[in-house]
């Protein structure tokens, strides 16, 4: 009977030692390695989801996870794909480590079978769960959104490492791992389907100024040579481009500065000759040639004849034998006393008629200087000149704003798409200030987390297409936008479209690396932060904007009212 008795706990599982030993089947009984293996992998899913949680609720920089070309939390967090219901799939994830290890705290107890066999079931149907949804994001990870987020990844493994130590561990029979399973498939499915159909969400923030001027000073164009006032209307200085060296280059234009100085120059000189000749010597030029000797002998002898008060003989006879001569002759001496006569009042009537003549001539060659066109944004705190900074459109649109952005960032490659579906919309009535702002620590200090590796490369690539070749520009900046591009593609590209030689000299200059500069002043003038930034004259606005229509109804509502008709 007692041989009997133990052969029936055994099989049972009322042994002790057969519990620690081995995993019953059918059971629920786990050894306490396994026991605790399954609560380690659930206490580190439960912890890195509910930090994921806390990033993306507050909206705080997941830490040490800067955007790169691969790894990137920002980009995968903040995608359609991070969320369920609007709500971070990181909420959920942490509901379900959190079920699954206050279940494996009854796993362990000598419990009623019935009881153990619940337990387990759940615990195989949360596992399946985990390991289904860590395919999932996994996959669109590396599919679907070219990003890596290691927090992720690290979630992800614990599911899997639970779903294949449930499925290969007999904690329960075989037909309750294929319910659980079916369930775990059906559930994932569900959420598949849900994010799936959810639209892209409309993921930007915008801020509102306090107004310092009014709407109709928001947007003017003044004259180059007009008073600084003017253009100080609004309040705050003009963010000019780097200095007079680096001003933006003219469109099929001629340069004039040349010739303009040396026709001043020359004018200058002929002004002063003339200037500076006596009344007297002026008058050579109404006598005959016949007369030229005979009238230096007269003034030769100027004091003389002025002192005996009579006309020399020879210019006497002369004028008696011609009367062409003796005419000019008689004119001659009819000027003269007034020559002798003459004044320092009418010399310097003389002069001031040269250089009005001067001044007129000099206003003839010299052409008027370009029309500015000034545009406010920020709560019309800061001013630019619209011909100073890279252009996508016409100076002259009907709307005009700024846009910062980093070539390597993805949602500004969205905001990208929904511009250009705006230049559809509007065609020639809108223009944008391109302005690049790296998202490297190389060049912008203001720059958080491990940065965009080369970016400042690419920034300064565009900056020099647009130098050498504005046309090019927009062609250009759309290629970039196309696809995540390095710094040697875009090189190439760049040496393509405006020529090599070109592009070298310019490139190798120090003018886009001051642009860069610039861009990032006026960066961390508007508040920093992330990109992209739409900056507008009453407000600004970051984050991503993904969608034609809302781009459009933005453009209406930001630049309705200081348009340019």
């Amino acid at each position: 009977m007692s041989v009997s008795f133990g052969t029936v706990n055994s099989r049972m599982g009322g042994s002790g030692e057969v519990r620690r030993s081995s995993d019953v089947p059918g059971t629920g009984h786990a050894s306490l390695r396994m026991l605790w293996t399954l609560r380690g992998l659930c206490v580190a899913g439960l912890g890195i989801s509910v930090y994921l949680a806390w990033t993306a609720l507050s909206m705080t920089p997941v830490y040490g996870c800067g955007g790169g070309d691969v790894i990137d939390c920002g980009h995968v967090l903040k995608s359609k794909w991070s969320k369920v219901f609007g709500i971070p799939v990181s909420v959920p994830a942490g509901g379900l480590y959190a079920s699954m290890l206050v279940l494996l705290g009854f796993a362990g107890l000598n419990a009623p079978r019935a009881m153990r066999q619940m337990v387990w079931n759940a615990l195989t149907a949360g596992a399946c769960m985990a390991g289904l949804a860590a395919l999932w994001f996994i996959s669109l990870q590396i599919f679907a959104l070219s990003k890596i987020c290691p927090y992720c990844v690290a979630v992800h493994t614990c599911g899997l490492a639970m779903a294949a130590l449930m499925l290969r561990n007999r904690f329960s029979e075989p037909q309750h791992k294929r319910m659980a399973a079916t369930f775990s498939a059906a559930a994932v499915a569900g959420l598949i389907t849900v994010q799936t159909m959810t639209p892209e969400p409309e993921v930007f923030q915008v801020i509102r100024y306090d107004e310092v001027t009014s709407p109709e000073a928001a947007t003017t164009t003044l004259a180059a040579g007009d008073s600084e006032s003017d253009v100080f209307e609004a309040p705050g200085e003009v963010f000019a481009a780097p200095g007079e060296m680096f001003d933006a280059p003219v469109v099929d234009e001629a340069p004039a500065v040349n010739s303009a100085s040396t026709t001043t120059e020359e004018s200058g000189e002929a002004v002063k000759a003339e200037s500076t000749q006596p009344v007297a010597s002026t008058l050579l030029l109404l006598v005959p040639p016949r007369l030229l000797n005979l009238t230096q002998i007269a003034f030769s002898g100027q004091n003389a004849t002025a002192s005996e008060g009579e006309q020399p003989a020879e210019a006497a006879a002369v004028a008696e034998g011609e009367n062409a001569a003796g005419a000019a002759a008689t004119t001659a001496e009819d000027s003269k006393p007034a020559a002798d006569a003459s004044t320092p009042d009418s010399e310097t009537e003389a002069t001031e008629k040269k250089d009005e003549k001067a001044k007129e001539a000099k206003a003839e060659v010299t052409p008027a200087p370009p029309a500015r066109k000034l545009i406010t944004v920020a709560g019309n705190r800061v001013t630019l000149d619209v011909k100073q900074w890279p252009l996508l459109g016409q100076a002259e649109a009907q709307y005009v704003f700024v846009e910062m952005f980093d070539y390597t960032c993805p949602h500004c490659r969205n905001t990208h798409n929904a511009i250009k579906g705006a230049f559809e919309n509007y065609g020639d009535r809108l223009a944008i200030l391109a302005l690049p702002v790296p998202l490297e620590r190389a060049c912008n200090d203001a720059a958080s987390g491990g940065g965009h590796p080369g970016s400042c490369d690419l920034a300064k690539i565009s900056i020099a297409v647009w130098r050498v070749s504005p046309d090019k520009f927009h062609e250009f900046h759309d290629w970039m936008f196309e696809t995540t591009r390095s710094p040697a593609s875009a090189r190439a590209q760049a040496e393509k479209l405006v020529g090599a030689e070109k592009f070298r000299k310019e490139y190798s200059s120090k003018i886009p690396s001051e642009y860069v500069k610039r861009h990032v002043d006026l960066y961390k003038k508007v508040g920093q932060g992330s990109v992209p930034k739409l900056l507008f004259p009453k407000s600004t606005i970051n984050g991503e904007i993904n969608s034609k229509s809302t781009m459009v109804s933005t453009i209406e509502r930001e630049l309705r009212d200081v348009a340019v008709k």
